[in-house]
């Protein structure tokens, strides 16, 4: 009952006005009738007695005032809070809150403050968001420049050596009319073997570029994997014999499976071992093993010899990279392979490829999801 009755008096500006107005006015007129009492009692001041009702009338006057001052100053009071917050609104203070006291004008007005200011701030957050979207968009627009510049610089510069060789000796049998046969064809020999190595390297970059499409089809099957090692074992036996190195194959089990596009991951190994062959021709052995659990399916290649620096290790996977070291374009290596690799097993596959290097010893890992049959 009594919030009904205080909402019926609150729940306007008005009102509230009018209450004010109306304690004030009982109070002054209770301080009134007590000042005319006694003043008209103190006989022996004739004086009070004669102006009792306009002394009573100027002093309830002051005391009406006072009051009425006082119960506003809580409205006030409340009224500045509030243009504060709207001053720190408009200096952007979004954060701001303004407390709703009253179920009326002054309440509705703070909650549109309030409502004013998460609006504010959610456009705020929302252009910042755009922004920084705006942000990334230039960046990876500026990065994808960045890369077509990169990837063209390296291409001409790896295709400019082998051509410079072939036109060099191709120019030199055309102009020479004194080569003996034999010079002939040790000069062509070059320039077809300088050809050849062309010849990969763009097949490689047209494969790395093809791979790197959005719109690359693949074509997933399961396919067993333990076969399929052995299978490309058996047809590097003639570069394991060329370069006197022992293949040591270890197979957990041999029905191991995974979804797999079969050309592509067969790539990724043709790749791995391609590379244990070809910088690993001093250490006698190729490992390859193996390895499963319930999850996944590692397959780990190992050659021993030279290593990779543990400054190079960080970025052999990416395109054209070469180190340093004897693992250097006089190997014939384009800087692709392994960049093709990585691509198909982590971006086509979902899976996992790393490369360790220490105490003469090199190991790829790849890690591919297991399929139970």
């Amino acid at each position: 009952m009594i919030n009904k009755f205080r909402r019926m008096f609150v729940s306007s500006f008005k009102m509230r006005l009018l209450v004010n107005i109306v304690l004030s006015y009982v109070i002054t007129l209770l301080v009134y009738s007590a000042l005319t009492v006694l003043l008209e009692a103190i006989h022996y001041l004739p004086f009070l007695s004669e102006f009792a009702y306009i002394i009573s009338f100027i002093l309830s006057l002051v005391v009406f005032i006072v009051i009425f001052l006082d119960l506003m100053n809580i409205t006030l009071k409340y009224i500045e809070d509030l243009s504060e917050t709207i001053q720190k609104v408009t200096e952007g203070d979004y954060d701001v809150y303004a407390n709703i006291k009253y179920d009326d004008e002054l309440g509705m007005l703070a909650a549109n403050i309030n409502a004013l200011a998460l609006t504010l701030k959610k456009k705020e957050e929302e252009s910042a968001i755009l922004k920084e979207n705006e942000r990334l968009a230039y960046d990876a627009e500026r990065n994808a420049e960045n890369q077509k510049n990169e990837l063209i610089t390296n291409v001409a510069h790896d295709l400019r050596t082998p051509l410079t060789t072939i036109v060099g000796y191709l120019d030199l049998i055309r102009r020479s009319n004194e080569l003996s046969i034999d010079e002939i064809h040790k000069y062509s020999s070059v320039a077809y073997e300088k050809s050849i190595r062309l010849q990969t390297m763009m097949d490689d970059l047209f494969e790395f570029t093809k791979l790197d499409s959005p719109n690359i089809v693949v074509h997933m099957t399961t396919i067993n994997i333990s076969e399929l090692i052995l299978q490309i074992s058996d047809e590097f036996y003639p570069d394991f014999s060329e370069h006197q190195l022992t293949p040591v194959i270890s197979i957990s089990d041999p029905q191991l499976y995974t979804k797999a596009d079969g050309q592509l991951i067969a790539r990724v190994f043709d790749n791995l071992i391609s590379n244990a062959v070809k910088y690993g021709k001093d250490g006698g052995q190729i490992k390859i093993e193996v390895l499963d659990d319930e999850e996944t399916i590692t397959i780990k290649i190992r050659n021993y010899g030279t290593t990779i620096s543990k400054e190079d290790l960080p970025y052999i996977f990416n395109k054209f990279y070469r180190s340093d070291s004897s693992r250097s374009s006089s190997t014939g290596g384009t800087g692709l392979g392994l960049a093709i690799a990585k691509n198909i097993v982590t971006n086509i596959h979902k899976g996992e490829i790393f490369a360790t290097s220490h105490d003469d010893r090199t190991t790829f890992v790849v890690m591919l999801k297991r399929v139970h049959i």
